[in-house]
């Protein structure tokens, strides 16, 4: 929304731009003030007044280069007019002071006089026909800054339906995500809840045992994080050796502080196990180590994590393996070009990978 309201505001900008650009140059349909002049008409103009006036270089396309050489030319021109306005003025002069010198002199400046008349009955032709000339040319340019304009409302008006198509969709969008965040926000994540806790441990031998067991679906290899019973602190890290019914062994991996060691009462924590519910998980990669996807899926189904083909709104996780490599340049293909990865990243899914769920199983 955000984006589309700037959209907006940088549209209005230039539109205001435009009927600036417009009211200053001009070329724009009758009673319309907020439409930039068309670009054709300009041109036309411009090779128009090249063609009229000998000054204007023939490669001029833009007023800048094109009015100085027809105001130049337009000086020249009436420059040349009013010479030949003070030598009609001179001749009449002669005329007149010439008129008693006799009928051939008359005569003479009669047809003198007819002369010229004959030359403006032409000139005023020649203007008469390049006015009609220029007439048409208006007529044609009209027809075509009709047409351009047409086209450019049309374009107006696929452009705001685009506009209101991208609305829609981020609408649409929105709608989902929130549909999507209700349905991941029931499904229940367990990477930061605890699973158990210790029921005592010993330190000399590097042993501990949790109040985790065979009915709560645990395995061998399985590794978790103990956690301080009063902050919450990550103390260490225990390796399940040996499972009874409703207890295991396990062997102590690391201890985070010597002075602060595993005590009764701490909790531990395993971010794929889940005592309560079946997690559900899905496989991506091109393999896993020097297991297979199928060996991957025994193992998970040992430690109670379903693996499905396609990423849903009941999955939990998604579990990297290898990455895919283009077989023509044999260079890696990133994660978010792969359909799971994106599908993961739009419903909240969390990305585990390898490396941190191999050794959550102890692989």
């Amino acid at each position: 929304r955000n984006q589309i309201t700037t959209l907006e505001g940088d549209l209005a900008n230039m539109r205001n731009k435009d009927s600036d650009v417009g009211k200053i140059i001009g070329w724009q349909p009758a009673g319309q003030t907020t439409e930039l002049p068309q670009t054709g008409a300009i041109a036309d103009s411009l090779a128009e007044l090249g063609a009229i006036f000998p000054s204007v270089a023939p490669d001029a396309t833009v007023l800048q280069s094109t009015l100085p050489g027809a105001i130049a030319d337009y000086k020249a021109s009436q420059t040349r007019v009013s010479a030949l306005e003070q030598q009609v003025a001179h001749l009449r002069a002669d005329l007149d002071a010439r008129q008693t010198e006799g009928d051939n002199a008359v005569a003479e400046k009669d047809s003198m006089i007819s002369d010229l008349q004959s030359q403006l009955q032409d000139t005023t032709t020649s203007m008469n026909d390049s006015l009609l000339d220029a007439e048409r040319q208006r007529d044609a340019l009209r027809d075509q800054f009709q047409a351009l304009d047409d086209q450019h409302s049309q374009m107006v008006a696929q452009k705001d339906a685009e506009i209101l198509q991208v609305r829609n969709a981020s609408l649409n969008l929105k709608q989902r995500n929130d549909i999507l965040s209700n349905r991941v926000n029931g499904v229940m994540r367990r990477a930061d809840a605890a699973d158990g806790a210790v029921l005592t441990s010993n330190a000399k031998i590097a042993k501990a045992w949790i109040d985790l067991g065979r009915v709560d679906r645990l395995a061998p290899g399985l590794q978790f994080e103990v956690l301080d019973k009063t902050s919450g602190a990550v103390k260490g890290r225990l390796q399940v050796t040996s499972i009874e019914e409703a207890r295991a062994e396990c062997d102590i991996l690391s201890v985070a502080d010597r002075f602060n060691p595993i005590n009764r009462g701490d909790q531990v924590r395993n971010a794929v196990f889940d005592r309560k519910r079946t997690p559900v998980a899905v496989l991506l990669g091109q393999g896993f180590g020097r297991y297979s996807a199928a060996d991957m899926k025994a193992k998970l189904a040992e430690v109670g994590i379903a693996v499905v083909e396609e990423v849903g709104v009941e999955t939990d996780y998604l579990l990297l393996g290898t990455p895919f490599f283009d077989e023509e340049t044999g260079e890696m293909m990133p994660w978010n070009g792969q359909d799971s990865y994106k599908v993961a990243q739009g419903m909240s899914v969390e990305i585990v990978p390898r490396r941190d769920w191999l050794a959550w199983l102890g692989l």
